[in-house]
């Protein structure tokens, strides 16, 4: 009979099986823990060999920025940037032209300076940022650029509601040199029918008995024992506005008089006044002019500082200083004396900056205020000087109840198209300037 209880053979090396692993009795060869084959390694799978190797592409964390920078003046240019995460990045910024992206030779860093020099049109911008072979996209950004305007007076009525406005330049012998002289033609075309320049008679910004150059003939001329000076240009530039119909106005740049001259024995001034600049300026007008007795013509007494000088013998200096209200009071009395006493209107201005004409006394009152009610105001306020009329209006200090502006000179970066010289003053004149108060 049979042992039932008896396992077969096969069932107790299974049952054994736990011990043989257990006590290592079937235990791997060293070769089991060699470094994998060839034929080992070509088991994994692709995909994950590949993801080992893969450059991640740069994150750009902060994006260019687009801006408006002017033609001319101040902001003339803008940086653009960029922001990504990684190390050895490198950039390459591009531009639009053409419905395609093109490089911008030299422009390998996280930021480019856009100038208007250069981008005169402006355009659009953006940079590739990349790690070996992977790169990124920056979004375009757009840079625009503000040229001059070509229609000041209408611009100014349009930003600040005003009426009747005219537009002008103002020239001296600065815009008669020997490279490049203004063609009047080009200025009237611009200033249109109503259009305007503003001449300027004379200076007085040199002491006596210095050489100077005549900048319109290059010729070595001698001040003299007064200190004043024609602008070389002035009668051309009158004889050429009246014959293309521009209206005309007239200014005289102040200059080396007595009351400021602090050398002994006027060594800069010659003992001049401010009367007998006004009774020179005046001469000149009614014989270069064309000054007539139907005009009511700005005549315009330009308050301004102007350069250091030294004594003849060189031992004494001295740096001339804007007229004061009492100087220029004695210029304008002086100026209405001698026309209104020949038949002659007499239309009187003054020039300076909006700051000068707003400034106050140590007491508190407008430093102007007694030359405001006898003169007119053409007021120097640029903003940004970018040929275009600025954001507000100039401050009048106490022309406000004196008629406010008369003339505005809005920019030094006018630009018109064929007048054969770079920027010019523009200016803007209210429809009453030329009627005498």
């Amino acid at each position: 009979m049979k042992n039932l209880t008896r396992r077969p053979r096969a069932l107790a090396m299974l049952a054994s099986l736990p011990l043989i692993l257990s006590f290592g009795f079937f235990a791997p060869s060293p070769a089991a823990h060699a470094a994998p084959t060839a034929a080992t390694e070509a088991v994994v799978p692709t995909h994950l060999a590949a993801a080992k190797t893969k450059t991640v592409r740069p994150r750009i964390t902060k994006q260019p920025k687009g801006a408006v920078i002017n033609r001319y003046g101040l902001t003339t240019r803008t940086k653009l940037r960029v922001t990504a995460t990684g190390k050895k990045l490198h950039y390459q910024w591009q531009y639009r032209s053409g419905g395609k992206w093109r490089a911008i030779p030299g422009a390998t860093k996280r930021t480019y300076t856009v100038k208007s020099s250069v981008w005169t049109n402006g355009g659009r911008f953006r940079v590739k940022v990349m790690k070996k072979k992977a790169r990124r996209s920056s979004h375009s950004v757009r840079v625009r650029v503000l040229s001059p305007t070509k229609t000041p007076a209408k611009d100014a009525q349009s930003k600040f509601g005003l009426t009747g406005l005219r537009q002008g330049v103002d020239l001296s012998s600065w815009q008669y040199l020997s490279t490049g002289q203004v063609q009047m033609a080009a200025v009237r075309s611009w200033a249109g029918s109503n259009g305007f320049t503003i001449l300027r008679n004379g200076t007085g910004t040199r002491p006596i008995n210095r050489d100077y150059v005549d900048v319109c003939s290059g010729k070595t001329r001698n001040v003299g024992a007064r200190p004043v000076v024609e602008d070389c240009a002035y009668a051309r530039f009158a004889d050429q506005a009246q014959s293309f119909g521009l209206s005309r106005g007239h200014y005289w740049f102040n200059g080396w008089i007595s009351s400021l001259d602090s050398s002994t024995g006027d060594k800069l001034s010659g003992d001049f006044t401010a009367a007998d600049s006004a009774d020179q300026f005046f001469t000149w007008l009614t014989t270069d002019g064309n000054y007539t007795k139907t005009n009511a013509e700005p005549l315009v007494l330009d308050i301004e500082a102007g350069g250091t000088w030294r004594d003849s013998k060189g031992t004494y200096s001295q740096k001339l200083r804007a007229w004061t209200p009492d100087e220029a009071t004695e210029f304008l009395t002086r100026l209405k004396a001698r026309l209104t006493s020949s038949g002659y209107k007499a239309n009187l201005y003054v020039y300076m900056s909006a700051n000068a004409a707003s400034q106050l006394t140590s007491a508190g009152n407008y430093r102007w205020r007694s030359v405001a009610p006898i003169a007119r105001l053409w007021v120097a306020s640029w903003g940004k000087d970018n040929g275009r009329i600025p954001d507000a209006q100039p401050k009048v200090g106490p022309w406000s109840t004196n008629g406010g502006w008369s003339i505005w000179q809005y920019t030094s970066n006018a630009r018109i198209s064929g007048s054969g010289v770079g920027g010019l003053d523009g200016d803007i004149a209210k429809a009453n300037a030329w009627t005498a108060k």
